[in-house]
């Protein structure tokens, strides 16, 4: 019998990633060989993203450059652009955002179709029976007009043993309730549905005893966490203690969160458990009220001023790193400026920053006032600006401190790449390819905006 040959690529975010490796082992044991995704292989499967526009044109990219590689290969597009857009051209599978359970099942049906004979064209309408195809209305790439009252509950996926990368993560709700106007998304994922704790534990178990050291809780809308079930805001935070308990997990990451959700309470929770990295990556999108309003974003400034300073007061060296969306339609050169004087005033340890992308079917798409895309271009490379300036000089805070740090890889020059708890990047010198996954205590000889430099005083 023949083996069948898999390959995945993925795009977009963590949560992407974690649905590709639990994917990939469903398959590994279903029989399938997994190869590199520049081989010839009978099956690609692409993640797809819809974040902005340029991640819709990589996801088309993706999927043509499959069916190139091998056109009598079965090409399945996954995730949020197979969601919301049109793939049939390019994909003989669309899986979307649900049923990715059952991709393997979907995938052994069309190449055994296709291997009695029957044309591609036969082989994907006869499995697309039990395909979940993005709507008329989703093809014609309108977010706003997928409905979601039927929402199944969370879709498991199965339990994940090893992942790609040093860093494992778990995935703990998926979609998202907030409807940002510029963000197609939750017309993507749906509603909240939370993961069962169980669940969860059990995975966080099985990976501690693979021997991973660090657990990235990871999700579509992390803070919402528990909120399908009438459970409070903190939940998340209750969660990362629970996890905490593990005996072979020395750290939990927590992936981004909204910035009303981590009150007093929910930092009180981090606080008491050391095993929690202080590290908070908070999505401000914009320092600017007016611009917060019509982006619906449920908070100010003020407001985030304030979760801020109360991170810092508890933990002075914390990392807090955000998201920033430049050119808004609406933004005008003043609320600009409140924007980057915000950030500016905010000190983040890292800054992503975002030009507006129009997203088909989002508020913020017909919005009036839509900027010009030589005027966002320079207000991104300031932004670009400021960020590399903040993140010199939170490395230069930590300059004084010997800091633990999970060593991930090494470099072609011999230095060894890793993260702190409070996510600074660090090449570590001495190390060897031995030294993987250790978490040891570095002190630190120098510094840029990129990287701490430093060499191991102790191995935890």
């Amino acid at each position: 019998m023949k083996q069948y040959t898999v390959a995945f690529h993925t795009l977009g975010c963590k949560t992407n990633h974690y649905e590709t490796d639990v994917i990939a082992r469903q398959f590994s044991l279903h029989g399938f060989k997994q190869v590199s995704f520049r081989e010839s292989a009978d099956a690609y499967i692409i993640n797809t993203c819809t974040v902005t526009g340029e991640a819709d044109r990589k996801s088309r990219q993706m999927l043509r450059r499959a069916k190139q590689q091998n056109p009598g290969a079965i090409v399945v597009a996954m995730g949020c652009h197979a969601e919301l857009s049109d793939t049939s051209s390019y994909a003989d599978l669309c899986i979307g955002t649900q049923g990715k359970s059952r991709a393997v099942e979907l995938v052994k049906a069309a190449l055994a179709r296709s291997s009695f004979g029957e044309s591609d064209d036969e082989a994907v309408s006869n499995t697309q029976n039990a395909v979940s195809e993005p709507k008329s209305e989703q093809k014609k790439g309108s977010a706003a007009r997928h409905s979601y009252d039927n929402d199944p509950l969370y879709e498991e996926l199965g339990l994940s043993e090893k992942q790609s990368e040093t860093r494992a993560y778990l995935k703990i709700e998926d979609g998202c309730n907030s409807f940002c106007s510029y963000c197609a998304i939750p017309y993507a994922r749906g509603r909240v549905r939370s993961r069962d704790e169980e669940q969860i534990l059990q995975e966080a178990s099985i990976l501690a005893k693979a021997g991973y050291k660090e657990i990235v809780l990871t999700g579509i809308h992390l803070c919402s966490y528990g909120l399908d079930r009438g459970e409070p805001s903190h939940s998340v935070a209750v969660l990362a203690s629970r996890l905490a308990d593990i005996p072979q997990i020395e750290r939990i990451r927590l992936g981004s969160l909204e910035p009303l959700s981590v009150t007093s309470e929910f930092l009180d929770i981090l606080e008491n458990n050391n095993k929690i990295c202080p590290h908070f990556h908070l999505s401000l999108q914009s320092g600017c009220d007016e611009t917060l309003k019509r982006m619906n974003r449920n908070y100010d400034t003020a407001q985030f001023r304030s979760v801020v300073a109360d991170i810092r007061r508890r933990w002075p060296f914390a990392g807090i790193t955000t998201d920033i969306i430049t050119a808004f339609p609406g933004e005008t050169d003043e609320e600009f400026e409140l924007s980057f004087n915000f950030c500016r005033e905010m000190g983040f340890s890292r800054m992503h920053i975002f030009r507006f992308s129009p997203r088909a079917g989002t508020r913020a798409a017909d919005m009036p006032h839509q900027v010009a895309p030589a005027i966002s271009a320079a207000r991104s490379q300031r932004l670009q600006e400021l960020a590399d300036k903040m993140a010199y000089d939170h490395h230069a805070l930590l300059m004084s401190k010997v800091e633990t740090v999970l060593l991930e890889q090494i470099r072609s020059d011999g230095l060894m790449t890793g993260y702190t708890g409070s996510y600074a990047q660090v090449l570590v010198s001495g190390m060897s390819t031995d030294d993987i996954n250790k978490i040891v205590k570095v002190s630190f000889t120098n510094f840029d905006a990129d990287f701490l430099f430093g060499h191991a005083v102790k191995a935890l």
